[in-house]
């Protein structure tokens, strides 16, 4: 009936619409397609072998490292030449080893904390609302160790169980500009099987922290990182155990991998009202790196 009967739908004039109404395509090119944004590191390694060749700069003036005492202690003061090999071995997965060379320009400022090598490996997956797990060994390690050095120091070394998660959705407007920056975050727990104690020198058994950080990129290839870190047992963390570190740089957003130039901090930061060790914890403590990295 007339009554049941609808309206066609309005037609709309042209010259309302200000120009000619052109049907869009079925398919988008795909060059055409804004890309998601890579908050992890660029270059992400995948199946098969990676390397990055860099030379880290340490702001610190001084002719020996500040703090540390046998196999641990703070980062080098030399400038360092470093060269990572590491490597996926299964296709889709996220196993891997790795193994990082040091070469140190003054080596009279390398310390017996300072490695000649160090060493990784376990499951390390980068995407959201997932986990990792791995062991990584950066203590004074030495290809031809002395009486009272080791060549691997596999006790001292850390187990980190990492969970990844995005930026809260509450925090992202805030935070985020939203022309295809973002920001990946993680939190993780940290445990040394032995650590080393500054006042003494020797090996206690036991040392776990907590951390987390959160990572923001821009599609350009800007970057800044930050992360904070607990102590269950105080008294347990050392003068070089950082309360937090930062770092931000630009590296080359290609997949294939390509040049980086960033500073990092990773010294015995601390917040305010607590006392740093000496050298430790001031913008000077941290180091600029330029770095290569090919993936293939």
């Amino acid at each position: 009936s007339a009554a049941c009967a609808q309206d066609p739908p309005p037609q709309v004039s042209t010259q309302q619409r200000g120009g000619t109404y052109v049907e869009p395509p079925a398919q988008v090119d795909p060059v055409y397609t804004p890309q998601p944004i890579r908050t992890e590191p660029a270059a992400r390694e995948g199946h098969g072998l990676s390397l990055v060749l860099a030379l880290e700069l340490p702001l610190r003036s001084g002719g020996s490292a500040s703090a540390g005492r046998g196999t641990q202690g703070s980062t080098a003061v030399s400038p360092t030449l470093q060269a990572r090999l590491r490597w996926m071995p299964v296709a889709d997965a996220f196993w891997f080893a790795q193994v990082v060379f040091h070469r140190y320009l003054r080596g009279d400022r390398q310390q017996p904390w300072h490695p000649d090598f160090s060493y990784a490996f376990g499951w390390d997956d980068w995407r959201p609302h997932t986990w990792s797990f791995f062991y990584a060994n950066y203590t004074g390690t030495r290809f031809s160790p002395d009486a009272n050095e080791g060549r691997f120091n596999f006790p001292q070394g850390q187990y980190t169980l990492r969970y990844n998660y995005l930026l809260p959705a509450a925090l992202a407007p805030l935070l985020l500009v939203g022309d295809g920056d973002a920001a990946a975050c993680n939190a993780a727990l940290n445990l040394r099987p032995r650590y080393v104690d500054a006042r003494d020198g020797s090996l206690r058994p036991v040392r776990t922290s907590l951390s987390t950080g959160c990572r923001y990129a821009r599609p350009e290839g800007w970057y800044a990182q930050f992360a904070l870190f607990a102590y269950p047992e105080g008294d347990k963390q050392q003068p070089w155990d950082p309360d937090y570190t930062y770092g931000f740089g630009w590296e080359d957003p290609s997949p294939h991998g390509g040049l980086s130039l960033g500073y990092n901090n990773y010294s015995g930061n601390r917040f305010p009202g607590r006392a740093r060790g000496p050298g430790e914890g001031t913008f000077r403590s941290g180091s600029i790196t330029l770095a290569w990295k090919l993936a293939w």
